[in-house]
Parts: structure tokens; sequence; C-alpha cells
């Protein structure tokens, strides 16, 4: 065999290794994750600017979050019955990618308030693709043993994404504006496209778990009356909607906040910010998945009970990070409220794939999009940028740091929902590899 047909050779081997491996597949899935939540989260950091740029008020910027997630969740139903039928994961979450990022860059072509939410509409029904597929594809590759850390390891791409969104967002912002902003932030996820449809091999559904002959796609009726009746699934998805309230709105409004009580500009909140949002939330979650995995595998009861402690801890260090007067004493509680908040990430996804049989892995992930887009990333948003208005002038601090604050007392309330979720856990995941 001649030197150049050996060279082919070695490459066609390599990348078939690649293809199966579920190492190359989790490292795909965190890029993919990096800018899933980069261009979902850039907004905030510059939604000050977009405000003065575009005449709005708080008010409509938080209908641009409640339009987003309501699109966003809707648009996961159908995706998330896709990635349990017959429709090949992989290319869906492939048109997903390409939608959100061209998406992402028409926001910075945006001339009013209905063609920005328009774009974002965009972003929103893209991005409800991930999740379904993602995490669909990741359990059937990778055993429930190790699930809640390889779901981590991916959804750690969050923290890159969301350090990125607020660090290089903003001094992009103070260099080039938030038009070139949004244009250059959807410009990766393009390139990633092809990467993603011709390196990747999806594995056979319920592969990790010894299911295939059982693992294909039933009814979204009977899937949904299923799921409603796995309690500790109606617990989580409920805890986890109002959870996001609180710490998905606090995080869309905290950059605006700190501009406003401490008189700092973009690029001043995203660098400092940022990195600690990024660092903070890369430890909690693979930390604390880690530990939900070897504690797990003693009493499965642990993965919502580290949840629970974790989500009550955050709330007097999300107080603290909004009343007091020195911005750097406000990032350290900030930070720590993070490290609190972000522990669940891993683990709530590895429940949801745990408690759900193979065949409705991608419709309980839907579910719980749903939920967390109309009751968490939207309303949160929406709701904050409401109070705001009600409880200040126009654009000051006072009026958000009320409205921060109330929307905070969502997370006792979450916790205890978690709590609940235990009592039935351990049996639903035996009952799930039953059906």
């Amino acid at each position: 065999m001649s030197k150049p047909a050996l060279v082919e050779s070695g490459n066609q081997g390599l990348m078939a290794r690649l293809s199966e491996s579920p190492n190359y597949l989790l490292v795909l899935m965190f890029l993919v994750s990096v800018f899933n939540i980069l261009d979902r989260q850039i907004l905030s950091i510059l939604q000050e600017e977009i405000k003065l740029d575009l005449s709005l008020t708080d008010s409509q910027i938080g209908m641009l979050a409640l339009t987003f997630g309501i699109f966003q969740a809707l648009m996961a139903v159908p995706i998330g019955r896709m990635a349990d039928t017959q429709y090949p994961r992989k290319a869906v979450l492939s048109a997903c990618l390409g939608v959100w990022s061209l998406a992402t860059t028409l926001c910075g072509f945006a001339q009013n308030f209905a063609q920005l939410m328009l774009a974002r509409l965009g972003v929103g029904g893209g991005t409800a693709g991930f999740a379904p597929t993602a995490f669909s594809l990741i359990s059937d590759k990778v055993p429930v043993k190790r699930r809640s850390f390889a779901i981590a390891l991916c959804m750690s791409g969050t923290t890159l994404g969301m350090a990125l969104s607020l660090a290089a967002g903003g001094v992009l912002a103070d260099t080039v504006g938030w038009r070139m902003t949004f244009i250059i932030a959807g410009i990766p996820g393009l390139i990633l496209v092809p990467l993603l449809i011709y390196t990747v091999r999806a594995p056979e559904r319920g592969h990790a778990d010894g299911l295939t002959e059982q693992s294909n796609g039933i009814g979204f009726m009977p899937s949904l009356k299923r799921l409603m009746m796995t309690k500790s699934f109606v617990f989580v998805v409920a805890g986890g909607a109002i959870k996001a309230i609180a710490f998905n709105g606090i995080i869309q409004w905290i950059p605006a906040f700190y501009m406003r009580k401490f008189d700092l500009s973009m690029g001043e909140v995203g660098t400092t910010l940022g990195p600690i949002i990024g660092v903070f939330m890369l430890i909690s979650m693979l930390v604390s998945s880690y530990i939900a995995d070897r504690l797990g595998e003693r009493d499965l009861r642990w993965h919502p009970w580290i949840i629970s402690v974790t989500l009550l801890l955050n709330f007097p260090f999300i107080y603290f990070a909004l009343v007091v007067d020195s911005y750097y004493l406000s990032l350290v509680f900030y930070a720590l409220a993070t490290l609190m908040g972000a522990a669940m990430m891993g683990i709530n996804n590895s429940m949801i794939q745990n408690a759900a049989p193979v065949q409705m892995r991608g419709t309980a992930t839907a579910i719980k999009t749903l939920a967390l887009g109309l009751l968490g990333w939207g309303v949160g948003g929406a709701l904050i940028g409401i109070l705001s208005d009600l409880f200040g002038a126009e654009g000051s601090a006072e009026g958000l740091q009320t409205a921060l604050v109330l929307v905070s007392i969502g997370l006792p309330v979450a916790s205890l929902s978690f709590f609940l979720s235990s009592g039935s856990y351990t049996s639903d995941c035996e009952s799930a590899r039953e059906l």
C-alpha cells in the first residue's frame, strides 16, 4: 500500500474512533453548549446600550425575555419529540445550532423593538433544541453511574459561554458597539455546524442502559401521562422552574444593576462579573455532580438532597450581594451565590434523564424546558423589568434592587420542591428501567 493510501486509511481510522468516542461527543457538546448560552445570554450585558439606542424601557427589555422564554418553551416540545422518535438527533441539533447562530447575527441589524424581538425569537427557537438532543445523545453514550458528571461536563460549557457573554461581550460593546457584538457572537456557531454533521455518530437510543430493543419512541400523550404520574419528575420540573424565575432572572439583570448602582461601564462590569460567574459556576457544577455520582451509588436520594441544600444556601448570599454598598464585596457574595445556585445544573438534568424511560428522555427534557421557559426564563426577566419600573423611576438602581430582592424569595421554595422529590426518586428510577 502506498504512503498516501496509508495516511488516508489512518485518517479514516482516526475519524472513525473519534465519531464513536463518548469523550469526543462530550467535547463537541461542550462547545455547542458554550454558544448556546453565549448567544442566549449576551443581551444582558448589552441591554443598557440597546435601551438608549432604541429608546426602550425596563418593561420592554423584560418583554424580550418573556417572549424569548415562551417561544423557546413552545419549540422545545416538538423538538423533544423529534429526539425521541426516528429523526436523527445529530441533524436536529445541527439545524437548531445554525438557526440560533444566524438569528444572533440578525439581532445586530435590528432597528426597533419589534425587529429585535423577532430576531431574539429565532435565538429562542433554535436554542430550544440543544438540551433535548444533547442530553439524549449523552445519556445513550454514558451509563447512569457517570451520567451526572458527564452532563455536568457538557453543561460546563455554559460557564464559559456565560463568562464570554459578559467579559468579551462587554469589551466588544465598548469597542465596536452592540450591533457588531451580536454579529461577531453568531459566527462561531455557524462554523460548528459542519463539524457536528460530519464528525459525530449518534449512538442507538438506550445503548448505555442496554435497552436498545425498547428504545423506539412512543406517542406524546402516553409519554406526557407517564411523566406526569412520576412524582419526582413533577417536583424536579417545578423546582427547576421556580429556581429559574429567581436565579436566571437575576443573571439577566445583575449587569444592569451594577452599572446603575456603581456607575460602571459594560466593559468594567463584564470583565469582573464574567470571570467570577464562569469560574464559580464551573467549579460548582463539576464538584457537585462528581459528589452526587459518588454518593448516589449508595443512595440516589443524594441527588435531590444536594440540590435542596445548595438552593437554600443560595438565598442569603443573593440578598447580601444586592444590598451591600461596596461593588467588590457584592461580587464576593454573588460569587458564593453562584457557587450554590449552579450546583444543581448537572444533577438536575441527570435526574430528569434517570427518572424518565429511555423512550421519553427527549420529551422529558422538552417538558422541563417548557416549564422553565414559560415560568422561569421568560417570567423571571419580565417580572423583574415590570417590578423595577413599578418600584423606582425609569432606569433607577433602587427600583431594580427591590425587584431583584423580591424574586430571590423563590429560591427557598425551589429548595423545598427538590427535597420533596427525594421521596419517590429512587423508585421512579427503577420503574423507568422496567418500562
